[in-house]
């Protein structure tokens, strides 16, 4: 039985690719058609520190406070202190790839974390990625649709834009593959060592 996530990972994906190839990018080469990435860091000013509740308060670029509840994995939480600064980077990316059929739809997805060793400022990353096969199973060339059948069986219908260049060459029973990473990493150090 498919779970809620996993279809969600999957509309997600389906819409990305979908954002992506109306974005205009190429339906013939067997690498990536498109590959697109963000990535937007910021530094926070540690406020307060509520240790037992394991609750800190951070001043962020523009002055507004947030407060955010650390889970017990920070196990360097008690390294934190009030004027620390707290480096955040977000990134992700996708990759849309048309390709003839290599088999049955799929999806894998996985994740890693790594930590700084006890004792020092926290310091870490998580990472999630995912990988989505679904198959072209309809096209509607003079309205520019495409039915995609995900690895759950769901049917989704998508809209290319004119933009999308050679159209025409997408083929019933080609795969159409996504494969999206985001990542999170955050590293606290002294105010002083700017």
């Amino acid at each position: 039985m498919k779970s809620k996530v996993q279809s969600f990972v999957f509309a997600v994906s389906c819409v990305l690719a979908v954002s992506f190839l109306i974005s205009g990018c190429s339906m013939m080469h067997p690498k990536p058609q498109l590959e697109a990435g963000e990535k937007v860091s910021i530094t926070a000013t540690v406020e307060a520190i509520d240790y037992q509740s394991r609750l800190v308060t951070l001043k962020g670029p523009k002055g507004n406070l947030v407060v955010i509840s650390v889970g017990e994995e920070a196990y360097n939480f008690d390294q934190v202190v009030v004027g620390d600064l707290v480096d955040i980077t977000y990134s992700r990316s996708v990759a849309v790839y048309l390709q003839k059929t290599t088999g049955a739809t799929s999806a894998l997805s996985g994740s890693g974390m790594v930590r700084a060793p006890k004792g020092q400022k926290p310091e870490g990353m998580v990472s999630n990625a995912v990988e989505i096969k679904a198959k072209v199973e309809n096209i509607d060339y003079a309205n520019r649709i495409v039915d995609i059948r995900g690895p759950y069986g769901n049917l989704i219908q998508v809209e290319a834009s004119e933009t999308v260049k050679n159209f025409n060459n997408i083929k019933k029973g080609d795969e159409v593959v996504v494969r999206y990473m985001e990542a999170v990493a955050i590293s606290v150090r002294p105010a002083a060592s700017k």
